[in-house]
């Protein structure tokens, strides 16, 4: 092989490894995990919430998963409800505990939506808290 042609076999292979390099960097970039936390308290307790998804598109939004985690309030029968919505309070994806949620313990759950994103979605968490004199109740809010 002559020199000119080691340098245009040179060349090539650098092309096409730059251009495998440059499709590897665009396939994991073009969609990349957000993850985002809020919390409410009252005197009872407090409400985190957190929520995992992806910007799908550029007019979507893939909801993986939602979590919550009661704290400073260990007693066994706090009520949790978890919501993703449209901007018009139409239900995406809906969760209500029974009475039976025990403070200090995280739970995640599995959503898998793709939601529009001029439907301007939100995730709501809302917790009563169980105690000896009133329960009180409080609400987070993530905007995706």
């Amino acid at each position: 092989m002559n020199t000119r042609a080691r340098r245009t076999s040179a060349r090539l292979i650098a092309v096409l490894a730059g251009a495998g390099l440059v499709a590897t960097l665009a396939g994991t970039q073009s969609a990349s995990a957000v993850s985002k936390y809020n919390e409410c308290s009252k005197s009872t307790g407090v409400l985190s919430i957190g929520t995992e998804y992806d910007h799908a598109s550029q007019n979507t939004v893939y909801v993986k998963e939602v979590s919550f985690t009661i704290e400073r309030n260990g007693n066994a029968h706090n009520n949790v409800y978890l919501r993703v919505r449209k901007g018009s309070g139409t239900d995406v994806y809906a969760w209500t505990s029974g009475d039976d949620v025990r403070g200090g313990q995280t739970k995640s759950l599995r959503v898998n939506k793709r939601i529009s994103k001029t439907d301007k979605p939100y995730f709501k968490g809302n917790a009563t808290f169980d105690s000896r004199g009133r329960d009180e109740s409080c609400s987070a809010y993530i905007t995706y």
